[in-house]
C-alpha cells in the first residue's frame, strides 16, 4: 500500500478537558436545567425530568426539564407577541441591520464560550474532538452566510405588475412568524445553527426542540441568546422527547413552519399532523449512501478514503457512504483495504487521545445497530468483520466493532440506514450496473463516484437520485450549495445552507389593486 494511502486516517480525537463552567452549567445550581420561554428559565408544568449522558461513560452530566404542550402554548404565544410586538416593534418589523447586529453578537458569544459549546458536543455529543472542532466553525460560517443573504434578499414589495386595464398586482414577501425546528442528535450544533440563523435572518421567531439525548448546546445557545440581547420570545427553546415535546409542536395550529431532520418515520408522521392544520414542513430523513468506484481508481487509496466517511462520527452521519459498489476488476484489492482501514479503527473513549471510533448514543441505537449487523449476513451479506458488541477498558459506554459485509447483484442485504462504521461492498461488472444499484432505495442524500476520469465521474453523479451528487469527495457541505435529499430523505424546498433556504422561511402573497370604480 502506498504510503499516501496510509495517510488517509480516520477523523481522531485529542486529549479533552472538560471545562469547569460546562460542569457547572450542567449542575443548575442544583436545580434541573429548565426550557427557555419568553426570555426566562421555566421548569415545565408536568414535573417531568429526563437525564442526558456522556454515550461513552454513561455518566449523567444533567437533568433537564421536560416540556408539554402547556409549556409549547407559552412558547407560541411568547413567539407571537415577539413576533408582531407588544407597544412596540416587533421582530417581524426589525431592520436587517439589527437582525444581523444581535445575529453577530450571539456568535461573538459562542466564540467567546467555545470551550463549553465543544464539551457538549464531545460530552453529551460522543464526538470526537476532530469532528467537534469542525461542527463549532459552522456557527460563524453559518451566521456569516446568511447575513450575507439576509442584506441582498427581496423581501416585502415586489415589482409591481399591470394585470388589466386599471389593476396592477404584486407580490408581498414576507416571515411566517413562528416557526420550529426539530433538531435531531446526531450534529445539534451545526442543525441548530443551519436552522436559526435563516430562520430569525427572515424576520421569524423561533421555537428550538433538541433532541433528548443532546440538549445541553441548544440550551446553552438559548442562554447566550439572552445575553446577546435579543428580545424576550424571539428564541425559545424547548427540550423533552419527539413524542411528547416534539408532537405539541407538530399539533399547534400557531406554529406556521417546522424544519425537521431526523428519520423517515417520525417526519411523515410529523408531516400528517402537520397537514391538519396547514403547517408547512421541511424535512431531511436520513440516507444510505452509495459509492461508486470505477476501475481506473486507487483501490487502496479510495478504499481508506471512503472508510474515514463511513466512519464520521461512527456512521452516526446522514449523508454518508453505507453502500459501495466497486468494479470487479479492483474489487479484492479494494476489500482488503477497507478491511485494514476498519481493524486500524481505535476503538475507546471519545475524550481520550487517539480515539477514532467511539460510543454511539444511546441503547437503543445500540440494539439496533447489533441487530442490523446480524440481517445483514441472514440476508445473505458475507462477513468481511462481523462487528458486535466492543469493550473498552474502564468504560461503560455503547461501544460496537465496525461491521463490512461482500455482498453481489441481487442481494440486498443492506436495505435501511444503519447508523453506525457498517457498509457492504458489492463487486459489479460496469459503472451502468453500480448506478443502477446505487438508485435502488428509496432514501436520496447523498452519494458518490470515484475515478480519475472527472468527465465520467460528472456525467455518472449526474444520474444519481441524491440530493448531493460527488466526485472523488463526500459528506461534502458548502454554504451557497443546497444540501437536501430525494425520495423519502428530504424535500420540499431549497434544503439548507443556500439561498433558497432563507426564502423557505418566507411566504409570498399576490396582492391586486384596482383604481376605485366611478
Amino acid at each position: 500500500m502506498s504510503a499516501a494511502a496510509t495517510e488517509i486516517r480516520a477523523f481522531t480525537a485529542a486529549k479533552f478537558d472538560t471545562p469547569a463552567k460546562f460542569t457547572q452549567f450542567c449542575a443548575g445550581g442544583g436545580q434541573p436545567l429548565g426550557g427557555l420561554i419568553g426570555g426566562r428559565t421555566v421548569k415545565g408544568s408536568m414535573n417531568a425530568t429526563f437525564e442526558t449522558q456522556d454515550p461513552g461513560s454513561l455518566e449523567v452530566l444533567a437533568t433537564v426539564c421536560e416540556m408539554g404542550a402547556a409549556e409549547v402554548d407559552l412558547a407560541v404565544d411568547a413567539a407571537t407577541k415577539a413576533f408582531h410586538g407588544v407597544g412596540g416593534k416587533g421582530w417581524k418589523h426589525t431592520s436587517v441591520e439589527e437582525r444581523v447586529r444581535l445575529v453577530r453578537k450571539l456568535v461573538e458569544l459562542c466564540e467567546r464560550d467555545r470551550d463549553v459549546l465543544l464539551a457538549c458536543e464531545v460530552r453529551d455529543g460522543g464526538k470526537v474532538s476532530e469532528l467537534a472542532e469542525g461542527d463549532f466553525g459552522q456557527i460563524r460560517l453559518c451566521a456569516e452566510y446568511f447575513c450575507g443573504v439576509a442584506g441582498r434578499a427581496e423581501m416585502g414589495d415586489g415589482e409591481a405588475l399591470p394585470v388589466a386595464d386599471g389593476m396592477k398586482g404584486f407580490t408581498y414577501r414576507e416571515p411566517w412568524g413562528v416557526v420550529a425546528g426539530i433538531i435531531p442528535w446526531n450534529y445539534p450544533i451545526v442543525l441548530t445553527s443551519w436552522f436559526m440563523f435563516p430562520a430569525l435572518l427572515s424576520g421569524n421567531c423561533i421555537l428550538i426542540k433538541p433532541a433528548e439525548d443532546t440538549p445541553l448546546s441548544a440550551l446553552y445557545i438559548g442562554k447566550l441568546a439572552i445575553e446577546a440581547g435579543f428580545p424576550a420570545g424571539v428564541v425559545n427553546v424547548l427540550p423533552g422527547r419527539g413524542e411528547i415535546t416534539g408532537q405539541a409542536i407538530a399539533e399547534h395550529p400557531g406554529v406556521r413552519y417546522i424544519s425537521f431532520t431526523g428519520s423517515p418515520g417520525v417526519g411523515q408522521s410529523i408531516m400528517r399532523t402537520c397537514d391538519l392544520h396547514g403547517t408547512r414542513m421541511k424535512r431531511e430523513m436520513g440516507g444510505n449512501g452509495a459509492a461508486i468506484v470505477l476501475a481506473d481508481a486507487d483501490p487502496q487509496m479510495v478504499a481508506r478514503m471512503i472508510g474515514r466517511y463511513t466512519n464520521q462520527h461512527f456512521g452516526q452521519t446522514c449523508c454518508t457512504i453505507h453502500r459501495v459498489f466497486v468494479d470487479k476488476k479492483i474489487a479484492d484489492d479494494f476489500i482488503d483495504a477497507q478491511k485494514s482501514f476498519f481493524n486500524e479503527l481505535k476503538i475507546g473513549y471519545q475524550a481520550e487521545a487517539g480515539t477514532q471510533l467511539g460510543a454511539v448514543v444511546n441503547a437503543t441505537q445500540r440494539s439496533r445497530i447489533l441487530r442490523a449487523q446480524e440481517e445483514a449476513a441472514y440476508r445473505g451479506g458475507q462477513a468481511i468483520l462481523s462487528g458486535g458488541p466492543a469493550e473498552v477498558a474502564g468504560r461503560s459506554g455503547y461501544y460496537i466493532k465496525p461491521a463490512l459485509y461482500r455482498t453481489s447483484p441481487g442481494i440486498d442485504c443492506n436495505p435501511m440506514e444503519v447508523f453506525h462504521t457498517f457498509a457492504t461492498i458489492c463487486p459489479v461488472g460496469s459503472a451502468e450496473q453500480a448506478l443502477q444499484l446505487a438508485n435502488s432505495t428509496p432514501y436520496g442524500l447523498g452519494a458518490s463516484v470515484w475515478t480519475r476520469d472527472l468527465a465520467r465521474g460528472i456525467e455518472l453523479a449526474k444520474q444519481f437520485r441524491d440530493g448531493t451528487c460527488q466526485v472523488n469527495c463526500h459528506n461534502s457541505i458548502a454554504y451557497g450549495l443546497p444540501y437536501g435529499g430525494q425520495g423519502i430523505s428530504g424535500g420540499p424546498g431549497g434544503g439548507v445552507n443556500c439561498e433558497e433556504t432563507f426564502y423557505d422561511y418566507t411566504q409570498t402573497k399576490a396582492i391586486y389593486v384596482a383604481e376605485y370604480p366611478s
